[in-house]
């Protein structure tokens, strides 16, 4: 049984191939059977029994968020989709997209009976593919021979101060950032600035906010319009609006329309709620005590719309509801709230998740609060060479030197680049042409 693990998801869009994508709710990883079931179980709404035995290739992406349970789910469907129970369904080929160490694994929860049996059947499972062909080439930046080097050692654990020294020298001392608030901060100047370089008019949207009980304390209050958006809460308390600057949405709101959670746009226009007219406060600044009725946007995935009633080429979002349980991270909250609002913010700061896959040209990256090494080299090999990157903060010692891969982890890889070197190696005595690259 093949299995491959690629980096390119052009691999897999080929007209004889399933294609299986986890994308949105924030990156929560696959754990539930249920939910994974249902990756499946949609395709079934457009394609008959038979268009599925007619496949040879299945294709994950995701690798790394991709679970026992979820690939257990996914086996199990497909052979029930294909009418063959062996193991899936006799599909030749496996290809696995991205990175092993893209994202975090998911940990911490226990297993029932039922799951555990799902866990070790899978296990079982993933044993069996012997033959292997992993893609381990950065092609991304090929032409960069020093961040080759920098982002093999980190993402094999092995750094060391002088890989510090080499990020420490794209450090930009006068910012100072960290994580969420960070990236709240940045896009709001940001779009501040944006506006000011284009001489635009701009509208700041306070998110409405409901709460549970009552009225909320003074405190309260002006924590919670302080608090943005997270992975669980797609809706910003504030969000400011300019013509032409970028926006990335949070929900997946129109799949169809790849509407989704991580796609960008360029925010054309905005259409003021009556129920919420604004107050001019300053010569081009126009303030909201409420939500819009809904942001124009528009993309390459626009372009060839055509909407009654809208302008050629866009796409209208809506506001949503989403609530906000009292949790640890907000040990100032005391009622659960209701916040009413766009889920999309300004793109000019973004998570390493909201930009995965991508390639960048120029970026400023924040290594802190992400001390893994798949996660620090996945988010270095952004860009195409060492000098497309500038650090908003100092990397620290701890950051590279001694983070170093699980040893699970690692002998569980080493075993497939070990079956992988033998699959070549063996197809290299067929006779072809040319030998693999």
């Amino acid at each position: 049984m093949p299995l491959s693990r690629s980096s390119k998801a052009e691999q897999a869009r080929a007209p004889a191939a399933i294609s299986i994508h986890r994308r949105g709710g924030g990156y929560r990883k696959v754990a539930n059977y249920r939910s994974a079931r249902q990756v499946v179980c949609e395709q079934k709404d457009v394609a008959s029994v038979t268009n599925w035995q007619e496949k040879n290739v299945l294709v994950i992406d995701e690798v790394s968020m991709l679970g026992t349970r979820t690939l257990y789910a996914v086996n199990e469907r497909i052979c029930e989709l294909r009418g063959c129970a062996k193991n899936f369904s006799k599909l030749p080929i496996i290809v696995f997209l991205k990175d092993f160490h893209q994202f975090r694994p998911d940990e911490g929860k226990m297993f029932s009976v039922e799951q555990r049996y799902q866990h070790d059947k899978t296990h079982t499972l993933w044993n069996r593919f012997t033959t292997v062909v992993m893609l381990k080439e950065q092609i991304r930046a090929a032409a960069d021979p020093r961040l080759q080097r920098l982002l093999v050692r980190i993402c094999k654990g092995i750094g060391n101060q002088s890989n510090v020294d080499l990020l420490n020298s794209t450090y930009c001392r006068e910012v100072v950032t960290s994580l969420n608030r960070n990236r709240w901060n940045l896009n709001t100047e940001a779009a501040l600035s944006f506006q000011r370089q284009h001489q635009a008019p701009h509208r700041i949207f306070i998110s409405k906010h409901k709460w549970k009980d009552g009225q909320p304390t003074e405190e309260e209050a002006f924590m919670m319009l302080s608090y943005g958006n997270d992975s669980s809460i797609p809706i910003p308390a504030v969000f400011i609006f300019v013509p032409g600057m970028p926006v990335i949405v949070n929900q997946n709101t129109h799949r169809g329309l790849k509407l989704v959670n991580g796609a960008g746009y360029t925010a054309v226009d905005i259409i003021v709620d009556k129920a919420h007219p604004g107050r001019r406060i300053s010569g081009n600044t126009i303030l909201h005590f409420g939500p819009p009725a809904g942001i124009l946007l528009a993309g390459e995935s626009t372009k060839d719309f055509r909407f009654v009633g809208m302008p050629p080429g866009t796409i209208l979002l809506t506001p949503i509801s989403s609530k906000m349980d009292c949790q640890r991270k907000r040990p100032w909250q005391k009622t659960a709230v209701s916040r009413r609002g766009l889920p999309c913010v300004p793109a000019f700061a973004c998570t390493d998740y909201k930009v995965q896959g991508q390639t960048l040209k120029r970026v400023a990256l924040e290594l802190r609060g992400t001390r893994t090494t798949h996660v620090n080299g996945q988010t270095l090999s952004r860009t195409q060479s060492l000098d497309d990157i500038m650090l908003l903060s100092k990397a620290r010692e701890r950051d590279i030197v001694g983070n170093t891969i699980p040893e699970n982890m690692a002998a569980a890889e080493k075993r497939l680049e070990e079956l992988s070197e033998a699959t070549i190696r063996e197809a290299e005595l067929w006779g072809w042409a040319s030998p693999i690259e």
